[in-house]
C-alpha cells in the first residue's frame, strides 16, 4: 500500500475530525495494537519455540494473494488492458528476470533486494495508513505528510539495520569493507534523529494550529514508529524480520477487507466480481478461504522440509513476495485518477451498510 493515499485525498468528503477509520475496536485490533498483540511470537521464537512460526505462513500468504483480487473489479478492467504493459507483462517480466537469476545462482542480490524492498514496502504502507488518519483529522499540508513519511522510513531502515550482521545474506554484501557497516548504520541513526525532529517540529506546529493528532491518528502514528522494533531486541535478522512481517500482514488483510467490504456490500457485477462481493461481505465465506490458502503453503512448507526441496519451496515464496510488492505499487498508486476514483472514496467514509458479516 503506497504513501501515495497521503496527499490524493484532498476534495474527498472527509470525515469528522479525529475519527476511527472505521470503529474503535476494528482500528485497534487490526490496525493499531498487532504489533503488540502479536508480540508474544516473537518472544516465543527467542526461546526457540519455533511451532509458532505455523502464525506466520497462515497470515503471510493470503496476504500476499489477496493483492490479486483488484483484478476482479470490473471498473478496472479497461484501465488495465490500455496499462497492459504495467499490468499484466510487467508481472511475467519481474517473473522471467527472477528465475533467470535463480537459474544462474547469481549469488546474493534477490534477498538483500527482498531485504530493503521489503523494509521499504512495510514502511509504505504504514505512511499510506497514516495519511488516512491524517486526512481525518482535517490536515493536507504536504509539509506534515512529508515529515510524517520521512521519519517513519528512515526510522524503519534504521531499526531493520540494528542487528544486520546476523543476516546471512545480506551481511556479506555490507562487509565488503570492513568500516560500511558501521558507516551505513551511524548514517542511517543520524537520518532517522533527523527525522524525529523534523516530525516533532511539525506536531508541534499543528497543535498551536489547534490541528494537533488525536488519539486514533497519535497511536497508529506510534505504532508506525515502532513496528521494526523485533531489530532491536532479537538476536536473529531473519527471525525479527519474521515477527516484524506479522501485525503487517494483519494491517494489510484488515485494511484490504474492510474496502471490499465498502465497496461491494451487495455481490454484483461479473462472476469474479461478484464472488469477491460475497467473499468481502461475508466472513463465514472469506475466512476459510483465507485459512486454505495459508494451510495449503503450510503443508507444502512443511512437506518440502521433509523431502529435501526446501530450497525449491523458498524460491516459490520470494517469488511471490517480489510480485506483491510490484503489483501492490500499482493497485494502491493512488496519484492516477482512475485509480483513486475507484478507491478513494472508500478509505474516507463509510458507504451503506455491507450485508451481515457473521
Amino acid at each position: 500500500m503506497s504513501s501515495a493515499i497521503a496527499g490524493t485525498l484532498e476534495g474527498m468528503a472527509a470525515p469528522r475530525r479525529g475519527r476511527w477509520i472505521e470503529s474503535v475496536r476494528f482500528d485497534l485490533l487490526f490496525l493499531i495494537l498487532p504489533p503488540l498483540l502479536l508480540l508474544p511470537v516473537g518472544i516465543a521464537m527467542e526461546h526457540r519455540i519455533y511451532r509458532v512460526m505455523i502464525i506466520g505462513v497462515l497470515l503471510a500468504f493470503p496476504h500476499y494473494f489477496s493483492s490479486l483480487t483488484f483484478y476482479f473489479w470490473d471498473e478496472r478492467r479497461d484501465y488495465y488492458r490500455e496499462r497492459w504493459l504495467a499490468f499484466y507483462a510487467g508481472p511475467l517480466i519481474l517473473g522471467a528476470v527472477f528465475l533467470l537469476m535463480i537459474f544462474l545462482k547469481v549469488p546474493l542480490i534477490v534477498q538483500v533486494v527482498l531485504f530493503f524492498w521489503n523494509t521499504f514496502h512495510v514502511a509504505r504502507q504504514n505512511c499510506g495508513l497514516l495519511s488516512v488518519y491524517r486526512h481525518g483529522a482535517g490536515v493536507t499540508d504536504a509539509r506534515h505528510r512529508n515529515a510524517a513519511n520521512f521519519a517513519i522510513i528512515s526510522v524503519s531502515a534504521s531499526l531493520a539495520l540494528a542487528n544486520i550482521t546476523t543476516h546471512q545474506q545480506v551481511w556479506p554484501v555490507l562487509s565488503v569493507h570492513p568500516k560500511l557497516p558501521m558507516l551505513v548504520w551511524t548514517a542511517a541513526g543520524a537520518v532517522a534523529i533527523i527525522s524525529l525532529a523534523r516530525l516533532a517540529l511539525s506536531i508541534g506546529e499543528r497543535i498551536r494550529e489547534g490541528r494537533g493528532p488525536e488519539l486514533p491518528e497519535a497511536a497508529f502514528l506510534c505504532t508506525s514508529l515502532l513496528m521494526f522494533h523485533p531489530y532491536a531486541w532479537m538476536a536473529d535478522s531473519a527471525m525479527a524480520t519474521f515477527v516484524m512481517l506479522l501485525p503487517h500482514y494483519v494491517q494489510y488483510l484488515g485494511f484490504v477487507w474492510l474496502v471490499h467490504r465498502r465497496k461491494f456490500p451487495q455481490p454484483a457485477g461479473s462472476v469474479s466480481q461478484t464472488i469477491l462481493g460475497k467473499l468481502s461481505s461475508n466472513t463465514r465465506f472469506l475466512l476459510p478461504v483465507l485459512l486454505a490458502i495459508g494451510v495449503a503453503f503450510w503443508v507444502g512448507n512443511s512437506l518440502s522440509r521433509r523431502h529435501g526441496f526446501f530450497p525449491q519451496f523458498e524460491s516459490l515464496y520470494l517469488f511471490i513476495a517480489f510480485q506483491h510488492f510490484y503489483m501492490d505499487g500499482l493497485f494502491w498508486s493512488l496519484r492516477r485518477p482512475e485509480i483513486r476514483n475507484s478507491i478513494g472514496p472508500y478509505l474516507m467514509r463509510r458507504q451503506a451498510p455491507a450485508v451481515a458479516t457473521t
